[in-house]
């Protein structure tokens, strides 16, 4: 396992929070998908799950540890924690908030961020009905 540490790309934590039509948006994903995927030696798509304020705190290798600085086009979907597997398991539900589906593609969602070197808090995003 001391050969995946030294592979992995130094991250810093990035926070932030998700809005549809102006109300926080819970149980959404986010993933990261670099703009230059060059400097990923993993192809790593950094992630995370926004809470019932629609705040999200980004994940790449472990829990909360950020992303790679650079800048990423971001994917967002609605999906839900299944209710008899573990927290990483996560599907879509049935009558849960429907967002526009051009936010699940990175390529038409519109929503660019950077992350620097340095612990980023990105400004809200907000996503139209």
């Amino acid at each position: 396992m001391g050969c995946a540490k030294s592979i992995q790309q130094p991250t810093v934590p990035v926070t932030g929070t998700v809005e549809f039509a102006g109300k926080p948006l819970a149980g959404a994903t986010l993933v990261f998908h670099a703009v230059d995927k060059t400097k990923f030696k993993w192809k790593e798509l950094p992630q995370a799950f926004t809470d019932s304020d629609g705040r999200f705190s980004i994940r790449t290798y472990t829990t909360n540890d950020g992303a790679p600085a650079g800048d990423y086009d971001v994917g967002i979907a609605m999906v839900q924690p299944t209710s008899d597997e573990g927290e990483d398991q996560r599907r879509r539900v049935k009558g849960s908030t429907v967002i526009p589906a051009k936010y699940a593609d990175p390529k038409t969602s519109g929503i660019r961020v950077t992350v620097d070197g340095k612990k980023t808090d990105l400004p809200t995003i907000s996503l139209a009905p």
